[in-house]
């Protein structure tokens, strides 16, 4: 199991635009991967592969999130989920 910590600095968080880039961004790993949202509700994690799932964590900017990836691909995917977010979401 891998796992990474790291705050969204995007201005609107993980809405729309960004959701569904981090969403088609998981899909492309064989990996499960699970998406928790410290700063709201710790307790509560979705399924990084579904935009409702996404959405539902209403991750805004300056929260942290934790990734966690289990499987054979886990640590590429974590890799490039990190990567996305501190890109900006490509922005």
């Amino acid at each position: 199991m891998f796992e990474q910590i790291i705050e969204v600095e995007h201005e609107h968080g993980l809405h729309a635009r960004p959701a569904d880039l981090f969403v088609r961004c998981s899909n492309q790993f064989s990996a499960s991967i699970y998406l928790y949202n410290l700063t709201r509700n710790s307790d509560k994690k979705a399924n990084a592969k579904g935009i409702l799932g996404v959405l539902s964590l209403g991750v805004r900017k300056g929260d942290l999130i934790k990734i966690v990836a289990e499987g054979e691909d886990g640590a590429q995917a974590i890799e490039a989920l990190t990567d996305l977010i501190r890109s900006n979401f490509q922005e």
